[in-house]
């Protein structure tokens, strides 16, 4: 089983705002990002009649999916991370000991009227098991924070370490492969 992992495009927003689960629309630059995912998937051979897509229910990601195959599905618990009160802030704006704070507490701190890491993975973890017990390929079009936490459930490396050694692999329009064959994880790329 193939597992894709597909982040959207870049955004219609400025540089260093938190924007979590505001369903922020795309950018000018769509079209010419959604023939560079295309030539990507072209390359890893995806057989787009066999392959099923799902979708986080935010734009950015349902105009993706869309632009792929005409047929996925939605799943809610595929959202980034909700950021409560830090949400379409500057990160500038956020007081520094709060994000200290949340630094060195990364799987438990709760951002006010949002949700913890441990939270936000328990909903992914939800999606993961019910996927895996499929033996189809899959593709996933998601959020950086979403393919960071799936990352980590199927390969069984601690979140806090991955989000440290990936997150500035998950661009916009990246794409990551995870292969499971008889319970063996092989972690094939990420961020291509």
């Amino acid at each position: 089983m193939k597992i894709y992992l597909l982040r959207h495009t870049s955004l219609d927003i400025e540089p260093d705002i938190f924007y979590g689960q505001t369903d922020i629309d795309v950018s000018l630059f769509f079209k010419k990002e959604v023939s560079v995912i295309k030539e990507k998937l072209m390359n890893e051979k995806v057989d787009y009649k066999k392959i099923k897509i799902f979708s986080s229910p935010l734009k950015r990601c349902t105009k993706l999916a869309s632009q792929i195959q005409e047929k996925y599905t939605i799943d809610n618990r595929l959202k980034e991370m909700n950021l409560g009160d830090w949400e379409m802030r500057r990160m500038d704006s956020i007081p520094d000991e709060d994000k200290l704070e949340w630094e060195e507490n990364l799987l438990t701190y709760k951002i006010p009227n949002g949700e913890s890491n441990e939270e936000f993975l328990a909903r992914l973890d939800g999606f993961l098991d019910e996927i895996l017990k499929k033996d189809e390929d899959i593709l996933i079009v998601a959020h950086a924070g979403s393919i960071n936490g799936m990352v980590s459930k199927l390969t069984n490396e601690p979140f806090d370490k991955l989000v440290k050694n990936y997150w500035e692999k998950i661009t916009y329009g990246s794409l990551s492969l995870i292969e499971v064959n008889d319970g063996l994880v092989i972690q094939r790329f990420i961020g291509k």
